[in-house]
């Protein structure tokens, strides 16, 4: 039997900061910035998260398939990191200055992976999204 508290372990970070996390202002992810940032955050950890999870169900020697527990994972936060970075508008003033001002590596490598993703899944109108934000953030 896995354990939950064992698994969720693998996030990192303590009780305040989660805590802190869920008692997060609704209001909070109206922000472009927070949006762009866990666009980033979620693609950026995801490989890291794999291969921790990874690790840790070979040291309790749980049986699981690696390709579709990994493609599973993918699905999930590809998807989740879309829900976040579709709501980008290039034309609100707010939004172009939160690309702008937010650092270009993280931002593109995880744009990069995104429209990589989605080109695999034959998401095109995502790709599209995506590809105008990574034009822009080229740009300035």
């Amino acid at each position: 039997m896995i354990d939950k508290d064992k698994l969720f372990s693998l996030f990192g970070g303590d009780e305040e900061e989660a805590k802190a996390i869920l008692e997060t202002p609704d209001t909070f992810l109206d922000n472009a910035r927070a949006k762009l940032g866990m666009f980033t955050k979620l693609i950026y950890n995801h490989e890291i998260f794999h291969q921790k999870l990874k690790k840790f169900l070979k040291e309790v020697k749980s049986e699981y398939d690696v390709d579709k527990t990994k493609d599973a994972s993918t699905f999930a936060v590809y998807n989740r990191a879309w829900s976040y970075i579709k709501d980008i508008n290039l034309k609100d003033r707010s939004h172009f200055d939160a690309i702008v001002e937010y650092k270009y590596k993280p931002l593109m490598d995880s744009l990069v992976r995104a429209i990589q993703y989605f080109e695999s899944t034959e998401q095109y109108e995502r790709c599209a999204v995506l590809l105008k934000i990574q034009k822009l953030k080229n740009k300035v």
